[in-house]
């Protein structure tokens, strides 16, 4: 069997398409997709296999006549791309495996485009159900889970099937799922509030299959919370330092975790000593009556400064956060509220945008049930979906639709204007208790240090760029030249916001311009009462198999 493995093109217009940075440091994408290796580790053995990234390259005829079965992956933001490749494949009478958190939870639109064969949840778990019935001739198949996967039996995904090189980082998991409760979260449904772990020896497996592959650098932990079960975080943690040690450190970690690690001395501790360097932390909002409404208690009682400062000095790590605007229960002034806590972090990397109520979510049945749900926001099988900070207001909020958004406009503007942004990068490099790592490979060191070159000579070009990038080089030099790694990285990001903000600033503005057209009332009137989009007519030969209702889990 030839089995061929699609990810679709990324989306340019998104937040988390970091073109421009792939650019300057001279790789193709930010990092290969994770999910489809690892289902490519679970399918048998003597089957020839093919991975086709396209942010990587283009999808080639050649590549679709070459397979016997075309198995593609997606997520939200690659969902039109995603129904395209199936379509072509269709066309060409390939049978079609597809899955991917997208698919499980609006199975009907890839039934609709065609695909064979619907592997929902988690492929652990759907995917030798497939097998099983490949082997038996199956023409067609819907797989759901009977339960969450077991991770300890959970494969090293296959990393032999892309080069690394082509990557700005590669990435691993060691959890599923999160034991938090946060209401405009999808991951908690996603995975059936389900926290599961892998053993520390699967973890450091992987890491020794990265080594062997010659892989040198930042390996994220793709885990929506690492720390969801601090004790076995810390057991990981206790052994990952070990196996770095003993292999002279050739990797650094990024991953996601919670506010409230900046509770637990020993916890930062370990995480300085493993050598994670940038931390996502979900902060949301500073105001404590919006975050009980959302169901974040995790976040109350830490002074959010207090916090974000103890990482840095504790944990030698940098923190990226996300900024809520458009919560139930916010004060008036949470615009301002937003931008003193801002500062007051000196976070640089600012997530801001209107909480999106993404299907699923207890918030999207909540706002549905309140009848404030726009259609559009619940129209499942719309093929058309946008990047989730660009895409505004898609619910009646209870404060003035106007005034969120121009908030939203203001975080934007003072979070990424270069001083501000520059000055907070050199703040947080000064405090920062890092371990510099800057020899974890020769062709590492040198691509590092060609980037940095290149950011120099780009930031020196641009007037408004110029002033305060050398002056956050100059005060970090003076006062913590270990900080010098973390300021380029945050530069280096600063090409991609800037590239952003522009056309996130025109979708606001528009949507900002159609509300002082019809008036707010009217406004949302419109958007209440707006029909949902037309679906496709369902593909002769599509699989038919019904899906039940139960909640989906993918990894």
């Amino acid at each position: 069997m030839k089995a061929l493995l699609v990810w679709p093109k990324f989306s340019s217009f998104s937040f988390w398409n970091f073109e421009k940075v792939c650019t300057l440091v001279g790789v193709k994408y930010m990092t290969p997709p994770l999910g489809l290796l690892t289902i490519a580790a679970l399918l048998p053995g003597d089957w020839e296999l093919r991975l086709v990234d396209e942010n990587v390259r283009p999808l080639r005829d050649d590549d679709l006549a070459w397979a016997d079965l075309v198995l593609v992956g997606s997520k939200i933001v690659h969902r039109h791309r995603a129904l395209a490749v199936i379509r072509e494949a269709v066309a060409l009478g390939k049978r079609v495996v597809v899955g991917g958190p997208d698919p499980t939870l609006h199975p009907a639109l890839y039934e609709r485009a065609g695909a064979t064969f619907l592997c929902l949840d988690e492929g652990e778990s759907t995917i030798p159900k497939l097998l099983a019935d490949l082997a038996r001739g199956a023409a067609s198949g819907v797989y759901r889970a009977d339960q969450v996967a077991d991770l300890s039996e959970s494969p090293v995904p296959r990393f032999d099937l892309i080069d690394h090189r082509d990557y700005l980082y590669l990435g691993i998991q060691f959890s599923r799922g999160c034991p938090h409760h946060c209401e405009f979260c999808n991951v908690i449904d996603l995975f059936q509030h389900s926290y599961r772990t892998k053993r520390p020896e699967q973890m450091l497996a992987e890491l020794e299959e990265l080594y062997r592959l010659g892989y040198r650098g930042q390996v994220d932990f793709f885990d929506d919370n690492l720390v969801g079960h601090v004790v076995k975080a810390k057991s990981l943690l206790r052994k990952l330092i070990l196996w770095s040690e003993a292999h002279g450190h050739p990797f650094q970690f990024s991953t996601s975790v919670t506010l409230n690690i900046a509770k637990d001395d020993e916890l930062l501790g370990l995480l300085r000593a493993a050598r994670f360097k940038y931390l996502l932390v979900g902060i949301e909002t500073p105001d404590e009556a919006a975050l009980k409404t959302a169901g974040k208690p995790q976040n109350l009682g830490l002074p959010v400064a207090e916090a974000v400062d103890r990482i840095y000095r504790v944990a030698g790590a940098t923190v990226h956060s996300g900024f809520l605007l458009g919560l139930d229960d916010e004060a008036a002034d949470i615009g301002d509220q937003i931008l003193k806590c801002i500062d007051a972090t000196s976070i640089p990397w600012v997530m801001a945008g209107v909480v999106y109520p993404l299907p699923g979510t207890q918030l999207s049945r909540r706002l549905d049930r309140e009848g404030r749900l726009f259609p559009k926001a619940r129209a499942f099988d719309d093929e058309n979906v946008r990047d989730q900070i660009s895409a505004g207001i898609q619910f009646r909020t209870k404060r003035s639709p106007s005034l969120v958004l121009l908030d939203l406009l203001r975080v934007l503007r003072h979070s990424f204007a270069p001083e501000q942004y520059f000055a907070r990068c050199a703040d947080v490099a000064v405090r920062l208790n890092t371990i510099p790592n800057l020899f974890a490979g020769g062709r590492l060191f040198l691509r590092n240090v060609r980037t940095f070159l290149r950011l120099c000579w780009k930031a020196t070009r641009s007037p408004p760029l110029r002033r305060p990038f050398w002056r956050a080089v100059g005060r970090v030099v003076r006062k913590n030249p270990a900080g010098l790694e973390a300021l380029a990285t945050l530069s280096v990001l600063y090409l991609h916001f800037n590239d952003l903000l522009p056309y996130c600033e025109e979708q606001l503005q528009g949507q900002l311009a159609a509300i002082a057209d019809r008036g707010e009332e009217l406004w949302l009137e419109d958007r209440l009462r707006e029909p949902l989009p037309q679906l496709p007519p369902l593909v002769p030969g599509a699989a038919a198999a019904a899906v039940s209702s139960a909640q989906p889990r993918w990894p």
